[in-house]
């Protein structure tokens, strides 16, 4: 009797740990499209002796992959569990995507924080990960009357701004229809030219850009004229509130 007790015992317990456990989706890499989109986090992560060393490393970011314009990091080297450092994370994650304002004018889906890297083990599968860089985008301009318009949406471009030469991007409205197309070209270490034509050739435009740095999140503006030589301002990296707040007034 008291055999079977304590096998009935060791079975709950067996059973508890494999509920806590979490499945891994492979390893990390210094590599993957992960780090090369948060640059500073790849060298927290893989480089810096204070952080890449920590016993407990974690990752969160806003899924799915489109809502993927930020991150938060968390490590320790002991004094938390595991679960703790993926808490602190995640919280923190969370903070700094309400700190941005809402997102609705940008996306049709819900975006939400979450812990995908925890200890060099990716805890969501690789696939749903952004494999390109995605961000809310805002583009301001004037039509040919001098008529204020905006078009918000999402852009995704398959290349690091700033330090490839060359960098395509697309921009699509929060109903996911493609509505534009763009280049950018690097002329130094955070600035450049721009060009990008709309609604089938409809409306484009071209200027410069610059990389902005901290807070309230990294992002890019772009600043130009259109083909009628209309004013015309493209933000990268900024909820539209956000955007029209800080840079709508054209």
């Amino acid at each position: 009797m008291i055999r079977t007790i304590v096998i009935a015992l060791i079975g709950i317990v067996c059973l508890g740990v494999s509920a806590g456990a979490q499945q891994s989706y492979g390893k990390a890499e210094r590599r993957d499209p992960l780090f090369l989109r948060f640059p500073e986090m790849a060298d927290r992560y893989w480089e810096r002796s204070e952080t890449s060393t920590a016993s407990n490393k974690v990752v969160a970011i806003p899924m799915p992959k489109q809502c993927a314009f930020l991150y938060a990091d968390s490590y320790t080297r002991g004094q938390m569990s595991p679960r703790e450092v993926q808490d602190t994370a995640l919280s923190n994650c969370n903070r700094r995507l309400a700190d941005l304002g809402p997102l609705g004018e940008n996306y049709m889906i819900d975006c939400r924080c979450q812990v995908v890297l925890s200890n060099e083990n990716y805890l969501v599968p690789k696939n749903l990960l952004p494999d390109d860089a995605y961000g809310p985008v805002s583009i301001f301009y004037r039509d040919d009357r001098g008529n204020m318009a905006r078009l918000n949406g999402v852009v995704r471009y398959g290349a690091l701004i700033g330090r490839d030469r060359s960098v395509t991007f697309s921009v699509e409205n929060p109903r996911g229809d493609r509505v534009c197309d763009g280049t950018m070209t690097n002329e130094g270490p955070a600035s450049g030219q721009f060009s990008l034509s709309c609604f089938g050739g409809k409306f484009g435009g071209r200027g410069s850009y610059e990389s902005k740095f901290g807070a309230p999140n990294d992002h890019i503006i772009a600043r130009g004229q259109t083909g009628r030589g209309q004013p015309v301002v493209m933000v990268i990296g900024l909820p539209a509130q956000l955007a029209a707040n800080t840079y709508g007034a054209i």
